[in-house]
C-alpha cells in the first residue's frame, strides 16, 4: 500500500522524496565508509582525510570514501526509488532492451565526440572565475592527479570502477532515469527535461572550468535516453566516457601519452576538428533518433 501510495505523487513530489532520500542515503554511506577506513587504517585514516594531506595512504581512504559515497549518493537511492515509486521499477527506470546499431552508434558517437569535448572545455576556459573557484579547480586537479596517476593494472581497474563504473549507472539512473523524467513531465517536454537534467548535473560536480562540456555531455546522455528508452546507452556512453579519461590521465600522468592530446580540437590545437566533431555527434544522435522511436514514459 505504502508503494502504491509513492507511485501515485506528482512528479514534484517524487523529486522532493528523491532529494532527500539521496541526502538521508549519503550521509548513511558515508559514515559507513568512515567506519571501513578505520577497520583498514585505523583512527589515522580519518585524521588523514581532516588534514587533506596528499600521499599514499590518504589517498587510498579517499577512494574508499568516494566508492562509499557514489554509492550512497547515487546507486542505492536509483534503485530504491525506482521500486518506490513503480509497481514496474525496471520498466520505470529504463532497463529495456536496445539493438546493437544502437550500441554501435554510441560507441562511435563517443569516440568522435572527445575533440568536440576539448573544444567547449577551451570555450569554458575563457570564462573568468573568481579567486575561490580557481583555489577549488586547482586543489580538484591534484587531487585527480593523485588518484588516477598510477603504472600499476590493478589500480587502473579500481580506478575505472570508482570513476567509470558507479558513476556510470548511479549517475545515469538518477540524473536520466529520475531527474529528466519527472522535469520533462512537469515541463511537459522532452527537451526541457533534458536541459533542466543535464545543468543540474554539470552543476552538482562542482568543477567550474568543465561546466560547459559537462552540461553537453549531460544533453548528449539525455538525447539517448529520450530517443532510445533504454537507461542502457547512457549509462555505456557514460562508462565509455569516464573509461577514456580515467586512462589517458593515467597515460599523461606516466608520460606514456603526449600532453598536447588534452587541446586536440581545442582553440589551441585544431579547433576546427573540435567545431566538426560537434556537428557530427549531433547527426549521429539524429541518426540514433531514426533507430529508435520509444520514449521513456
Amino acid at each position: 500500500m505504502i508503494k502504491a501510495s509513492l507511485a501515485s505523487l506528482s512528479d514534484g513530489k517524487k523529486l522532493l522524496v528523491m532529494f532527500f532520500l539521496a541526502l538521508f542515503s549519503a550521509f548513511l554511506f558515508s559514515f559507513l565508509g568512515s567506519a571501513l577506513i578505520v577497520a583498514i587504517y585505523g583512527v589515522d585514516g580519518l585524521t588523514m582525510l581532516s588534514s587533506m594531506a596528499i600521499n599514499e595512504e590518504s589517498i587510498g581512504a579517499l577512494k574508499v570514501l568516494q566508492i562509499m559515497q557514489s554509492i550512497g549518493m547515487f546507486v542505492f537511492p536509483g534503485f530504491l526509488l525506482a521500486y518506490m515509486f513503480s509497481l514496474e521499477p525496471w520498466k520505470y527506470i529504463g532497463f529495456r532492451k536496445f539493438n546493437l546499431k544502437s550500441l554501435i552508434l554510441v560507441f562511435f558517437t563517443m569516440a568522435v565526440a572527445l575533440p568536440g569535448i576539448n573544444f567547449l572545455g577551451s570555450l569554458n576556459e575563457q570564462i573568468p572565475l573568481a579567486q575561490w573557484m580557481i583555489d577549488m579547480e586547482l586543489k580538484a586537479e591534484e587531487l585527480t592527479k593523485a588518484f588516477l596517476t598510477t603504472d600499476s593494472i590493478a589500480v587502473l581497474f579500481l580506478n575505472l570502477f570508482m570513476i567509470a563504473v558507479l558513476p556510470a549507472i548511479g549517475e545515469e539512473l538518477i540524473f536520466r532515469g529520475i531527474i529528466q523524467k519527472h522535469f520533462a513531465n512537469i515541463t511537459k517536454s522532452q527537451i526541457w527535461g533534458i536541459i533542466i537534467s543535464a545543468l543540474i548535473f554539470s552543476a552538482f560536480h562542482m568543477q567550474f572550468k568543465g561546466f560547459i562540456p559537462r552540461f553537453a555531455l549531460g544533453v548528449m546522455f539525455g538525447f539517448m535516453y529520450s530517443w532510445s528508452g533504454s537507461i542502457w546507452l547512457p549509462i555505456i556512453a557514460h562508462f565509455v566516457n569516464n573509461s577514456i579519461a580515467t586512462v589517458g590521465y593515467m597515460m599523461l600522468g606516466t608520460g606514456a601519452l603526449d600532453s598536447k592530446v588534452e587541446d586536440f580540437g581545442g582553440l589551441t590545437y585544431l579547433w576546427p576538428i573540435g567545431m566538426i566533431s560537434i556537428v557530427t555527434v549531433a547527426i549521429l544522435l539524429m541518426k540514433l533518433k531514426e533507430q529508435n522511436t520509444e520514449v521513456p514514459k
